[in-house]
């Protein structure tokens, strides 16, 4: 592949995660939680609400350690449980609490009501969008499997009007 393409895909991408990383800190000083656990929030919600902290490595695409790091004061604001899985006694299982569900479901409300999150997309028409996506999830595809890819685009959360 020519230089230039690998180059302008990783500015563009580059560019693109830091306009919406501004986005997602904005939310993060306004509720306190950084934009890395809001993550771990959503990931909780959009799979029945328990995983395993490899679960949440391998969808939030971080290492084991980080999402260590990250449950740690989740925890202890009462956001999440962490205990050990009955069956298997060397995993443990992560699971939202009422108050972690809550302030997701705040955060929602405020990027539902914000028409800049991520970014501005306004200028973009339908057509544009399904195409920018479609390329997206090929790279996904090839870079993290389609198993990835369909958790990412299967993941809803319950009450939240998608139209």
């Amino acid at each position: 592949m020519n230089f230039i393409y690998r180059q302008n895909l990783v500015l563009l991408i580059r560019s693109l995660y830091f306009c919406m990383e501004e986005q997602w800190s904005e939310l993060g000083r306004k509720y306190d939680i950084s934009p890395a656990q809001q993550h771990v929030l959503f990931i909780l919600t959009t799979n029945n609400k328990t995983l395993t902290p490899s679960e949440i490595s391998a969808i939030g695409c971080w290492h084991l350690s980080t999402v260590t790091r990250l449950l740690k004061p989740l925890k202890e604001r009462g956001f999440i449980t962490i205990i050990k899985d009955p069956v298997q006694l060397k995993f443990k299982k992560v699971t939202i609490t009422e108050d972690g569900e809550t302030l997701f479901l705040q955060i929602i409300d405020d990027i539902a009501k914000n028409d800049f999150f991520p970014f501005q997309i306004r200028p973009l028409g339908k057509e544009e969008l399904d195409s920018f996506l479609k390329c997206g999830q090929k790279i996904l595809d090839v870079n993290r499997g389609l198993s990835c890819r369909e958790k990412i685009f299967n993941a809803k959360i319950d009450g939240v009007d998608y139209a």
